[in-house]
């Protein structure tokens, strides 16, 4: 019955939208640059203008034909009086389609529109949500030509019901690289459908990270290098290339192999497989370098409730040489594990954080009180912060020499929980600000001196009930929250948007798998996620582990 609303619910949202969906397909068509350069399986193709058409109504159809990016938007133009400046890629307002009013004057020379916004995306393409309750008021103003009304003046950009945004837009990835040029970072943001591959290299070429990543990440594209032409084409051969200036004949090989790196993983996100860095029309020579991956190993990490600490496989569990026993000698709370298991965080049942190493040793790394679960970072270092004193967030030495970390979520009164992602250049955190429990990320900007948090990005207004939190993969976390006695698993993107799921009752903590996302709840019971279901992978665990990437 769901699936039936659910499309009913899309079939009035295009009918009101007065929009005919069309398929379509293909990456790029040799020959025809940027206009159709992504693997695109649905497009909206708006109505132009009535005759006779009232001002409110001309107004209200220009907007609907901000959902046909088609020609740089040439529907949506046949709205415009002669001369009318207006530059679509400005800004996507993203508003609820029940409450989008549209009221002209008196003399029809002014029309002012009325919305409930959800979301923007700026001219960058990153999304941010808005506040709930958010409202916005547009003014547009007309003139009669040929005796028909046309708008003079328009606020740039396009405005989009939340049903249709998903379907005109598509996101993508930038690929920077951390500051060691060991992983690939995505930085996620969303571009017109049929515009995809030349705004992601035109990005990833000619623009910058982010502003919440900037100084997070590393871009091989030197800044005064630019691309030549904006756009990708498909050579005969079906390979994507990208045009870049002479200058670039005079970079090492290291840079391009960088380049390329980038150039591939960003435009894959974008539906092209392969990608060649051209001069003049000649392919340079470069190839990918090796980077590290993100995911975890397969088996969890777990404690069960008689103490042993290890590798679960099955029904048994493999202890880890030297690290189990120290972690076990730790009483632990909560647990996360580098990469390599040499180390471990351990938040113990008396409430200090401590690390666990590989030959045995341990060491209490902090004590202030109401500390939350701390977590590891790609250099090994073990961050910890009280939960009522979010500013207050260091990170130690696996020995226990700390550090400040500076701009530390200002503004949040309160962190419940937090974890660094696997490539190390990004943190996560559930806070409170002003009473009400947001989702917050920043970049984690490294000297040789001091580590710094970038400025916060919002990823989500309003988490009530959130209590817990993992990266599931380098571009989704997974957040736990409990709702009217519901366990519930929301699953939020980087790039913004995101869906809201069950959880196994009693839900307690979260981790990412290897392909799947693992919950323990407060019976001692372990869940993995297949589909949209839970399995039941063990009983008698006492704490689940995150992993800070695989072992192999």
């Amino acid at each position: 019955m769901k699936r039936a609303l659910s499309v009913v619910s899309l079939a009035l949202v295009l009918l009101l939208t007065a929009c005919t969906g069309l398929p379509t397909s293909g990456y790029v068509n040799p020959g025809r640059g940027p206009q159709s350069d992504d693997a695109q399986t649905f497009a909206f193709v708006p109505d132009g203008p009535q005759d006779d058409a009232s001002p409110a109504e001309i107004v209200e159809g220009f907007l609907r034909a901000g959902s046909g990016p088609a020609d740089d938007w040439a529907t949506a133009k046949l709205f415009l009086a002669p001369g009318t400046q207006w530059d679509p890629r400005a800004r996507v307002t993203i508003d609820r389609l029940a409450d989008r009013r549209a009221t002209a004057s008196s003399d029809g020379a002014t029309v002012t529109v009325s919305l409930s916004t959800v979301a923007s995306v700026d001219g960058n393409g990153a999304y941010s949500p808005s506040v709930a309750g958010t409202t916005d008021s547009l003014g547009y103003s007309l003139v009669r030509v040929d005796d028909q009304w046309r708008i003079s003046a328009a606020p740039d950009g396009v405005v989009l019901y939340e049903e249709v945004f998903p379907t005109v837009y598509q996101s993508a990835s930038i690929a920077y690289f951390d500051p060691t040029w060991t992983f690939i970072v995505p930085d996620v943001r969303w571009f017109p459908r049929p515009l995809v591959a030349s705004r992601v290299a035109t990005a990833l070429v000619d623009g910058q990270p982010s502003a919440w990543l900037e100084g997070a990440v590393k871009n091989a594209f030197p800044e005064d290098l630019s691309l030549v032409g904006r756009s990708v084409t498909l050579s005969s051969g079906g390979v994507a290339q990208v045009q870049l200036p002479r200058a670039a004949l005079s970079l090492d090989t290291t840079t391009l192999d960088r380049m390329q790196t980038q150039l591939t993983r960003s435009l894959s996100t974008a539906g092209i497989s392969e990608v060649q860095m051209t001069v003049e029309g000649t392919p340079i020579a470069a190839e990918e370098v090796p980077v590290r991956v993100t995911r975890v190993d397969p088996p969890p990490a777990v404690m069960t409730t008689d103490g042993t600490f290890g590798i679960l496989s099955g029904d048994q569990v493999t202890t880890i040489p030297g690290l189990s026993d120290a972690v076990e000698s730790l009483s632990p709370q909560s647990i996360e594990l580098e990469a390599d298991r040499s180390l471990a965080a351990v938040r113990t049942t008396q409430g200090t954080v401590a690390s666990a190493l590989a030959d045995g040793r341990t060491f209490l790394l902090d004590d202030r009180p109401g500390l939350v679960a701390p977590s590891i970072d790609s250099s090994g270092l073990i961050w910890s912060v009280p939960s009522s004193s979010p500013s207050q967030l260091r990170a130690f030495t696996p020995e226990g020499v700390p550090s400040e970390i500076g701009n530390a979520w200002p503004d949040a009164s309160e962190i419940t929980a937090f974890q660094i992602s696997r490539d190390g250049t990004r943190v996560a955190a559930i806070v409170t600000v002003a009473g009400v429990r947001e989702v917050w990320l920043a970049g984690i900007q490294r000297t040789s001196s001091e580590i710094n948090l970038g400025p916060p990005h919002v990823l989500s207004f309003t988490e009530s009930g959130a209590f817990d939190l993992a990266w599931l993969d380098d571009a989704t976390l997974g957040i736990l929250a409990l709702d009217d006695g519901v366990s519930h698993l929301r699953e939020l993107g980087v790039g913004g948007r995101g869906t809201t799921g069950g959880a196994p009752d009693g839900a307690r903590s979260v981790a990412g798998g290897s392909t799947s996302v693992r919950v323990l709840d407060d019976t001692g019971r372990l869940f993995s996620r297949r589909g949209s279901s839970w399995t039941l992978v063990a009983d008698d665990i006492r704490v689940l582990a995150a992993q800070q990437g695989t072992a192999s």
